[in-house]
């Protein structure tokens, strides 16, 4: 085949993303662990809590029977929670329940910047939405793809 570099660099990043599907279950299992620890905060645990919810469920943004999108938005939503919970939870707490080889900062932020691309805008915005939550009724601060504060 015979691509462009924007294409070859396009079907780079796809096949990444496809291996970075691969990371569910280390996520999954960060997740999980981190809701059992007393060091995380009970509002950090909802989040938590509605995220490995929202992976499980069936009722997803983009449906789990599209190839290759349906678990994108899973992908991206655990890598959105996990970058949250790097602004409120000690690193060393978050290092020591990682199982994956890679490094967890390093893989985060490249999920998050490659899926922009494959996700639909308006599908973006309402992981953003749920990767945030509210303490007393008021929305707190979060960081988007771009890392800067809301």
């Amino acid at each position: 085949m015979d691509f462009k570099a924007d294409d070859k660099k396009k079907y780079d990043d796809e096949d990444w993303l496809k291996e970075a599907l691969l990371f569910i279950p280390n996520f999954m299992k960060l997740m999980y662990r981190l809701m059992k620890d007393e060091r995380v905060p009970k509002g950090d645990k909802i989040l938590l809590g509605a995220t490995v919810a929202y992976v499980l469920s069936p009722f997803d943004f983009l449906p789990d029977v599209i190839p290759f999108l349906g678990k994108l938005d899973d992908l991206l939503l655990l890598a959105l929670t996990t970058k949250r919970l790097m602004d409120s939870v000690d690193r060393e707490v978050l290092l020591s329940y990682w199982d994956g080889d890679q490094n967890l900062l390093e893989t985060t932020e490249k999920i998050i910047n490659l899926a922009i691309g494959f996700i639909p805008p308006g599908i973006y915005r309402k992981l953003i939405k749920k990767a945030e939550y509210t303490k007393e009724g008021k929305r707190e601060e979060y960081i988007d793809v771009e890392y800067e504060i809301k």
